[in-house]
This record gives C-alpha cells, sequence and structure tokens, in this order.
C-alpha cells in the first residue's frame, strides 16, 4: 500500500458565487454563499482520501471554531488528522473566494496558523517520512519548511510531488533536485523560469534537477515534455462548468493516484485530468471532489 503524507495549509473558504465579479469600489449582490473546507494542503489530502488513497496531513490550525470545522472536514473523509497541531497565537487560516457565472475565481487569503508550520515542528514529525511512500506539498506554508520536509524525504526514498501555488521565487537551487513531480499551471511555470513557451520553460526546470514537470493546461488538459517533444493530454470534456475552485488539488491528487496504479506518465495525467473534471462540476473545493466510486473509468480508454 503507498501511503501519502501531505504538507500544507489548512483554511476555511468563504465563498460567495456571483454573476461577474465587482470592480474597484463597487458593491454588487451575490447570488449564493457558503463556507467549504480549504487549503490547498487540506484539498489535496481530501481528493486523495476519496480516491481511496491513505493519507496523512501535516499542518496547523488556530484555536477557534475554524479548527473544529477543518478537523472535522478532514476526519470525515479519513485523512489521518493525529499530527496537526494547534497554535494559540493566530487562528486558522482562511480565504475569501468570488466565484463568477462562468465558474472562474478571484481568491484572497490569510495564512494564520499556516504560516507557523516551521522547521521545528517538520524536525518532530521525521519519523512519519520513514513510514510513508509519497510526499506532497505547495507554497501555502514556509518555504524553509517544505525543504526540510524534502531533504527527509529523500532520505527515505519517497516519491516527491510539489504543487508550486502560490508562485514564489525560489534562490536555493538544490531545491529542485529534490522534486520527482512538480505540477505547475501555465502561469506559474512562467513566472518560476521566465520562458513563455511551455517546452523551453518545461526544459529549464528538468535542467536545475527536477525529474517531470506537468503542466496544468485548464480545459485544453495537461502537457509534458518526452524525448524534447511536448506531449498534451486533453482534458475530459464537461458541458457545465459550476465552480473550478479546488480543481488544480483534485488534480493532483489524481496523478498521484494514476503514479500509484499504472508507473506511467501519460496514464496518470489522464488520470488526473478525468478525476479534476468531475471537481469543476460542483460548487465548494473539497466538498466537490469525487470518491473513487464516483468515477467512470472507462472514459480513461
Amino acid at each position: 500500500m503507498n501511503n501519502i503524507l501531505v504538507l500544507g495549509s489548512i483554511n476555511i473558504d468563504f465563498v460567495i458565487f456571483t454573476e461577474r465579479f465587482p470592480k474597484p469600489g463597487e458593491t454588487i449582490k451575490g447570488n449564493d454563499f457558503g463556507i467549504f473546507q480549504g487549503g490547498k494542503g487540506a484539498n489535496q489530502a481530501i481528493a486523495l482520501a476519496k480516491l481511496g488513497c491513505p493519507t496523512l496531513m501535516l499542518g496547523k490550525t488556530g484555536d477557534d471554531e475554524l479548527k473544529n470545522f477543518a478537523l472535522k472536514s478532514l476526519k470525515k473523509f479519513n485523512v489521518n488528522t493525529n499530527f496537526i497541531t494547534t497554535s494559540r497565537k493566530i487562528s486558522t487560516g482562511s480565504a475569501s473566494i468570488w466565484v463568477n457565472q462562468a465558474g472562474d475565481n478571484s481568491i484572497i487569503i490569510f495564512p494564520g496558523a499556516n504560516a507557523r508550520v516551521d522547521v521545528g515542528y517538520i524536525n518532530k514529525k521525521e519519523a512519519l517520512f520513514q513510514k510513508n511512500h509519497w510526499f506532497l506539498s505547495q507554497f501555502e506554508v514556509p518555504l524553509s519548511s517544505i525543504m526540510q520536509a524534502l531533504k527527509f524525504a529523500k532520505k527515505y526514498r519517497m516519491n516527491t510531488v510539489i504543487d508550486p501555488a502560490p508562485v514564489i521565487k525560489i534562490y536555493d537551487s538544490n531545491f529542485w533536485g529534490k522534486v520527482d513531480y512538480l505540477l505547475p499551471n501555465e502561469i506559474e511555470l512562467k513566472n518560476l523560469t521566465g520562458e513563455d513557451d511551455l517546452l523551453p520553460a518545461i526544459k529549464s526546470l528538468k535542467s536545475k534537477g527536477v525529474r517531470e514537470v506537468i503542466v496544468k493546461m485548464g480545459e485544453k488538459g495537461a502537457g509534458y515534455e518526452r524525448n524534447n517533444h511536448l506531449y498534451v493530454i486533453p482534458g475530459s470534456q464537461v458541458k457545465n462548468v459550476v465552480d473550478t475552485t479546488g480543481a488544480g488539488d483534485c488534480f493532483a491528487a489524481g496523478f498521484i493516484k494514476g503514479m500509484i496504479e499504472y508507473q506511467n506518465i501519460e496514464k496518470a495525467i489522464k488520470v488526473a485530468n478525468l478525476v479534476a473534471s468531475y471537481s469543476t462540476q460542483k460548487k465548494g473545493a473539497a466538498i466537490s471532489f469525487p470518491t473513487i466510486d464516483e468515477i467512470c473509468w472507462d472514459k480513461l480508454q
């Protein structure tokens, strides 16, 4: 059994659905409102657990009502929360999200306790890296802590996956050599490399030590480099996009699930595209992610 260790943010999302985004200084009415489990780390952990993957979450919450909401949501989907700790000095992370009629979103994040996931916390959890097989993280907790976690992951020969969002500059050249699979979207890829074209950008990161770069391209699917060529795996078609919030997190979970099942990049991308397509058809992030039984796997053929 491939166990997965997720290090990342734990947020509560406050989501307003609206016909369009307001202009600066403008007040408009929303069509609907919801409070959902969020945070890229928690989202990805839940998405993995709903796909039947044994998943353990590392992170921090505040000592408040949002903490109770978050832990209850994670436990509901069988994510192991035993090693999530509480910061009594700051609140649980939160996000304010607007979703327009086309399903596009704009997001403001307050890191809260996620910013307190420090190196000391990671050092105390070293034994967990020895017991798990895959490591997944994003950029919503301090980079120094992610780097320390990557060191432990490589020490114990784990497969490492990084979703570089929100994108930040990486000044430590040793970082990239510890990343087996990098999952940026097109904008993040450009910001990381300065390259406008996908293939040179991918090759640039691989030259720095990343084993594989899989670029998320929205409804177009996802691409990767093989034998000096860019291969794009088309996305799964969706008739009615309701909310794209969390689709990238769902993609990351689907990719790991695909790699565990098939040990093949192209097949794993197909799984990721398929899984992510389900999440865009419902409101919210984690609540919209499909369970393994809800997915029509015949569509992979």
